[in-house]
């Protein structure tokens, strides 16, 4: 274990096995790094001036550090170090699953390996410097510097090949066809680049060539968002930016050995060695567009719903009653299957497709259950202040969805709620009349009224139901996402089947049908699945973990209002419980729909998204009135506005 820089020069492992050679490495820069971000460079210049003074110290060390690079492989290196090797999404979670998953030995070769034992991603910072590069060549041999320069020219060869063979791939090329795409000749450029001297380089034509592959790669994703995103195409896309955002590095640092391009060039490998061992940063840049179109379409929906006839208060609350209708008789069906006394994995698939084939229902007839809306428009809401306008036009715009929203959302809620528990309530009170039999058993009905107590758990069961009705409309808008890429109304319009029979134009209208109610469809038995399927999921591992939806909430409590129960103050406290959960369900939902939102569209969009929503949703609490007009005049908002 070496502690002091002493130890590190008197003892450092010239002629040593590969392992020890690596710990000893490991070591130093533990002691370049130890006493905090802002000493880092202090220690490299002390270290630098520790070798000059200490021939004896720089001779073990620069012996050390040079057997160390010569057992690497530069080419590889430069060329896929931090970058995925694979090029499909897969391939990528499997390399990260074996940097991650298993431990990393010290007896390798692998310089990627060998940088993440040594290297964190905040130490790119001080590794940029220009002291690195003065230590370097105090350091590093004439032999091992040549090798490194050939390996970088072999490495930009490289980079050049995969580049210009993924552009020609099906799943790329066919995004933005040009006419002559800047990819074609991107190899010819980059071997007579390399070809020549390296103090006639002039690397300005070839940085041009790459800033236009870039440039037709931002085309080609605007290409895939508009047409719909597959995970592989968009890690694809995204892990050739990378490559070309080496390959620029390379150029530029292939022209000229200053001390600040080692820095530099070292800085950039061992930053993006440690984000592509990021799991975060590895899912979130590779599903980036992916995500972005997710989130794009369940905003296209939420759009939808606050269309002014459709948000209007009469239209919202009749399409609220609607939805409580179905959900009355399906809570009334839900405690009818529960007589049968199931296996609660099969007692999971029943109430799943009973949940399922209302929510279905409820789509397929323009109903709404409310609590499913804050997915979606919060979304809307998201995207009204990410376009490309002023701060006072976003606001504005905010302010629109966003009273539109609370109006929906409101009328929705009252219609599913005073629909559903009165009509529960008529129909056990008929049940009663003509069979002598209630919904509920006197023992259930006050375990249903325990079960939605507020002085309980239910608010923290409603917050996970809130989780389950945004993943419903993710999945949903997944689905439409994958129609739109596998093209499936031409596939179900143009088939051999169809096309036999010449009725192409009769198939075209059913197909538009089937395409446009896929997602929504996909959507609402994702939710029936979650809400059936996860609490008999629990049931089987011996959790008690539940659901509780404030409409299937709402309907049993007036089931067991209905059956007798007296007790008053467990009538109030399931009472306060069903509003409790309804209040969760909804923020639940919307909180988790706008953070995503707001993230997955933080990198096209404004970066004062997020202060707009807070200066939007406070002024509105306040009931700050709001400028109209095109003159505004000099108001508080826009001085508000100024500070966003």
């Amino acid at each position: 274990m070496y502690r002091r820089l002493d130890e590190l020069c008197e003892f450092a492992p010239g002629v040593a096995q590969p392992q020890e050679r690596v710990f000893w490495f490991v070591q130093l820069v533990d002691w370049l790094r130890r006493d905090g971000e802002h000493k880092k460079g202090l220690r490299l210049r002390y270290l630098r001036t520790q070798l000059e003074q200490h021939p004896a110290w720089r001779e073990n060390v620069s012996q050390a550090i040079n057997a160390l690079l010569r057992s690497w492989d530069f080419e590889q290196l430069l060329a896929y170090g931090g970058i995925p090797r694979d090029f499909h999404f897969a391939g990528a979670v499997k390399e990260w699953l074996r940097f991650r998953v298993l431990p990393s030995a010290c007896s390798t070769t692998d310089a990627v390996e060998v940088l993440m034992l040594a290297f964190d991603r905040e130490d790119s910072r001080w590794l940029s410097e220009t002291e690195l590069g003065k230590l370097a060549a105090l350091l590093i041999d004439l032999d091992t510097r040549a090798d490194i320069t050939r390996a970088m020219e072999r490495a930009l060869i490289s980079l050049s090949n995969q580049l210009v063979a993924q552009a020609h791939s099906p799943s790329v090329n066919n995004l933005s066809r040009v006419e002559r795409s800047p990819f074609a000749g991107l190899n010819a450029a980059v071997e007579g680049f390399v070809a020549q001297a390296r103090s006639e380089r002039k690397p300005a034509r070839l940085l041009g060539r790459i800033a236009q592959c870039r440039e037709l790669l931002c085309r080609s994703e605007q290409e895939l968002t508009a047409r719909g995103a597959d995970l592989n195409t968009t890690f694809q896309l995204e892990r050739m930016q990378r490559q070309l955002a080496r390959l620029q590095l390379l150029v530029s640092s292939s022209c000229q050995a200053k001390p600040e391009q080692v820095g530099r060039v070292t800085g950039e490998v061992v930053d993006a060695v440690a984000r592509n061992t990021s799991g975060r940063l590895l899912f979130e840049r590779s599903s980036q567009l992916w995500l972005r179109n997710l989130v794009d379409t369940t905003a296209a929906v939420g759009q939808d719903y606050l269309e002014v006839e459709r948000s209007a208060w009469h239209a919202a609350f009749l399409a609220g009653a609607g939805g409580g209708v179905l959900m009355s008789l399906a809570t009334i069906a839900k405690y009818t299957l529960a007589r049968l006394e199931l296996p609660a994995i099969y007692e999971g698939v029943v109430y799943s497709l009973n949940y399922g084939l209302a929510f279905c229902a409820a789509y397929l007839l323009h109903f709404t259950i409310a609590t499913k809306l804050p997915a979606h428009t919060a979304a809307a809401l998201a995207k009204s202040v990410q376009e490309d306008s002023g701060h006072l036009t976003r606001l504005r715009k905010f302010l629109g969805v966003w009273r539109a929203l609370v109006r929906l959302q409101v009328a929705g809620l009252l219609g599913n709620v005073l629909v559903v528990a009165p009509l529960s309530f008529a129909l056990d009170r008929a049940l009663f009349a003509l069979f002598q039999v209630h919904v509920l058993s006197e023992h259930t009905a006050e375990h249903v009224l325990h079960k939605n107590a507020l002085l309980g758990p239910s608010v923290l069961y409603a917050a996970l139901t809130g989780v389950f009705l945004w993943f419903s409309s993710f999945a949903g808008a997944a689905v439409d996402n994958w129609v739109r890429v596998v093209d499936l109304r031409e596939r179900l319009s143009t088939h051999l089947g169809v096309m036999h029979r010449s009725a192409e134009q009769r198939a075209r209208p059913r197909a538009q049908w089937i395409v446009e109610r896929c997602g929504g469809l996909a959507g609402n038995a994702t939710l029936g699945l979650l809400l059936g399927g996860v609490p008999a999921l629990f049931a089987v591992l011996q959790l008690p973990i539940d659901i509780r939806h404030v409409t299937v909430s709402a309907s049993s409590f007036a089931l067991a209002l209905s059956q007798g129960v007296t007790d008053s103050a467990l009538l109030w406290n399931a009472g306060l419980g069903v509003l409790a959960i309804g209040s969760v369900n909804v923020s639940a939902s919307f909180a988790l729909a706008l953070q995503v939102a707001l993230s997955v569209n933080a990198g096209r969009a404004h970066s004062s998204a997020r202060a707009l929503v807070k200066l939007a949703m406070r002024r509105w609490f306040r009931g700050a009135r709001w400028p109209k007009g095109p003159s505004l005049g000099p108001q508080p908002l826009a001085a508000d506005a100024r500070r966003v």
